[in-house]
């Protein structure tokens, strides 16, 4: 039986957002509309299907993981100053200072109760990599961490049963890889484990990750241009190929930074790309982005 991953074809894709977008991140799908940060604009956007991005909310210290309180309150993570936020009313209210304890928390996953699992960078670029824990934000305050020697968390999803979470790390050697964890009542995270391992992060490395309805993974890879559908146990099913526009940066690649499941029947999956280069990137997030869409089998989770 063949088992070579499908390539999907470019012509099955569409552009659906485009223009003044940059470096984007967080893409999360909530009650009919697409949620993202615009790390470049230090904008948190929302996108109705057929409708024009609009910006939500404004936050200096950089946007970056987003989830969603159980109420319907957005939550971001601020990346530059540590901080988790709420937006309620275009107001940005804090709601936990992670600076003490989390070195420049980036992603998150925020579960039905309210969790939220934010994973932090833990150390600066050009150091040596420092394996670290998840942090976990409880809806009354308290905040705990879970799992250990994370390098660089990444992109975190949470299953449909809310049993099960995974974490990309980005920057783990020698290869990347995605890393799975059972969510026991309470929120705990226990029996970590390996999902998935591709080729060494300096090629690899996974970026943004979504979950679908039979628990397998999309998952970027930002410095190949590619996203690929991952089963538990590293069998790659599909594969995106994303071209850059060189028209943009001549000297650039497509970065296939996250992705995120989503439409009417939640079969549409909806790729966050930004044409940029390593060095552009780390000056400011300076990128040009945009938001490609195509329909896939395999739907997503209900919100």
């Amino acid at each position: 039986m063949d088992r070579s991953p499908r390539v999907l074809p470019a012509s099955a894709r569409r552009v659906v957002a485009e223009g003044n977008l940059g470096y984007l991140e967080g893409a999360r799908w909530h009650r009919g509309a697409l949620w993202f940060s615009d790390m470049t604009r230090r904008k948190v956007c929302r996108m109705v299907p057929g409708r024009q991005v609009e910006d939500v909310a404004d936050v200096p210290g950089v946007p970056s993981g987003l989830g969603f309180a159980p109420d319907g309150t957005p939550m971001v993570v601020s990346l530059g100053d540590g901080r988790l936020l709420g937006v309620k009313d275009d107001e940005l209210e804090e709601l936990a200072d992670l600076a003490p304890v989390a070195f420049h928390p980036n992603d998150m996953a925020v579960d039905r109760e309210g969790r939220a699992y934010v994973g932090p960078q833990g150390y600066e670029f050009g150091s040596d990599p420092i394996g670290v824990g998840l942090i976990i934000c409880h809806p009354d305050g308290r905040i705990e961490t879970g799992g250990e020697d994370l390098i660089f968390p990444n992109g975190i999803v949470i299953s449909g049963d809310g049993r099960t979470l995974v974490v990309a790390e980005s920057f783990r050697a020698p290869r990347s890889r995605l890393t799975a964890f059972d969510v026991v009542d309470g929120g705990a995270l226990v029996n970590q484990r390996v999902f998935a391992e591709f080729g060494s992060p300096d090629i690899e490395s996974v970026d943004g990750i979504a979950i679908d309805s039979e628990g397998a993974i999309w998952a970027g890879f930002p410095w190949i241009g590619e996203f690929r559908r991952v089963r538990e146990g590293g069998e790659i099913t599909d594969i995106i190929r994303i071209e850059p526009d060189k028209t943009v940066y001549p000297d650039g690649g497509a970065f296939a930074v996250d992705s995120v499941l989503g439409g009417p029947d939640l079969h549409t999956l909806y790729l966050l790309i930004s044409d940029t280069n390593p060095e552009r990137l780390v000056n400011g997030f300076d990128a040009t982005g945009r938001i490609e869409a195509i329909d896939v089998e395999v739907p997503g989770l209900p919100d």
